[in-house]
């Protein structure tokens, strides 16, 4: 099939939508299938191959390591015309998703859209008297964007009950974003070490690792807390924080002010291709988010054999077994207690196999083999349709 993903975010950009939609665009190439992605211009992306195009971008005012297009969908029309695409399916609702919304539309191509992100978590960014009153209007623009698609991919159950409540029409299929397993199960053991000394950390550390962008909605200032708490109780353990994002200065500030500058470090952002290492760091894979629609590094954590410590939330339900490869709190004496089970004689190490074996279950392969079946039937929904059309229009011109 020819495919054409349309994105807002895409590689080298870290957050969780550019990674499930270039790790799509990678299982369905290994499917055999002809995959092109249109997303935004990125001054830091390298050169790529032809089937990736750019759509001129500026940052985005309100999330400045943001992107977003000025291009027209005129212009991109001719370009996707030439391709023959089977399908198109957009990751976004922003400008480069709406123009792939507006081209399937223009040239009859079924539609397909995932929808990736909470928007109801976000409405902090919006500095405006009653921005509250945002949510009513996040459910009906998400609900308007969703039902121009045939049908609908989530993430999770807890995305699917969310659009469900939003009243969206079209179908909708729940569809895990697939893990490179093998990249998180191998890491540079030398770097390791390099890493370890330059961090300042050490042999008898019990390391709780955070991985993702830092910002509001991922509460990280509440772990900053637990971490305060827990060192009245621990005086090895140590909080990695790897990342970046428009809370940074602040957490740093904070973690200052209450004296943790020995307990917390911040490792900043760092690149795909090395970010395996560390996860290896850590013993815990810890958070606080309840923001979260899949929460890719929780699985990418588990593919590292790291049990996790997290925020109680619905994206868990189907991978993570209390007890069996970590545990989900919801208050401070959880917390506390969790941390105190997973570092009594290690015990975190023995959730290494167990929690590798709930990632293998949301691999690259299922992945790419789910969004083919999807695209498929809705391939042949469309023809049925259209042959319906054909058939009616056959009668009518016999009976007239």
């Amino acid at each position: 099939m020819n495919i054409g993903l349309f994105t807002d975010t895409f590689y080298p950009e870290i957050n969780g939508v550019a990674n499930s939609a270039y790790q799509l665009s990678l299982a369905l190439k290994k499917r055999g299938h002809q995959v092109y992605v249109f997303t935004v211009s990125n001054p830091s992306a390298e050169k790529e191959d032809e089937t990736v195009y750019r759509m001129g971008s500026v940052p985005f005012l309100l999330l400045k390591d943001r992107r977003v297009s000025y291009s027209l969908p005129q212009f991109w029309t001719k370009k996707v015309a030439a391709l023959s695409l089977d399908v198109i399916h957009t990751q976004t609702e922003f400008t480069v998703g709406n123009i792939g919304c507006q081209i399937a539309k223009k040239l009859e191509i079924p539609l397909i859209h995932t929808y990736h992100t909470l928007y109801e978590e976000y409405t902090h960014y919006l500095k405006v008297p009653g921005n509250e009153n945002f949510k009513g209007m996040i459910q009906h623009l998400s609900r308007k964007y969703c039902d121009r698609a045939q049908t609908v991919i989530v993430p999770t159950n807890k995305v699917k009950t969310l659009l469900k409540g939003y009243g969206v029409k079209p179908s909708i299929n729940v569809l895990p974003t697939g893990i490179n397993v093998e990249k998180f199960e191998n890491y540079d053991d030398t770097m390791i070490e390099s890493l370890k000394k330059s961090l300042n950390l050490n042999s008898e550390d019990h390391i709780l690792v955070s991985i993702g962008r830092l910002s509001q909605e991922k509460n990280l200032a509440q772990l900053i807390d637990l971490v305060d708490k827990l060192c009245a109780l621990d005086e090895h353990v140590k909080l990695l924080i790897v990342g970046d994002g428009p809370e940074k200065d602040h957490l740093m500030k904070m973690s200052a002010e209450k004296g943790l500058t020995d307990h917390i470090i911040f490792a900043g952002e760092v690149a795909w291709d090395r970010i395996e290492n560390y996860y290896a760091l850590g013993d815990v894979f810890v958070s606080a988010s309840q923001s979260e629609t899949q929460g890719l590094t929780y699985l990418e954590a588990l593919s590292a054999g790291k049990p996790l410590l997290v925020r109680k939330d619905d994206c868990l339900n189907d991978i993570l077994i209390e007890g069996c490869n970590g545990y989900a709190y919801e208050t401070e004496a959880q917390f506390q207690s969790a941390f105190t089970k997973l570092f009594s004689n290690h015990s975190y190490s023995e959730m290494k196999a167990f929690s590798q074996e709930i990632a293998h279950g949301i691999s690259m392969e299922a992945f790419g083999r789910g969004a083919e079946r999807i695209y498929e039937n809705v391939v042949s929904e469309r023809s049925i349709l259209l042959e319906g059309c054909e058939l009616d229009e056959q009668i009518h011109s016999v009976v007239g």
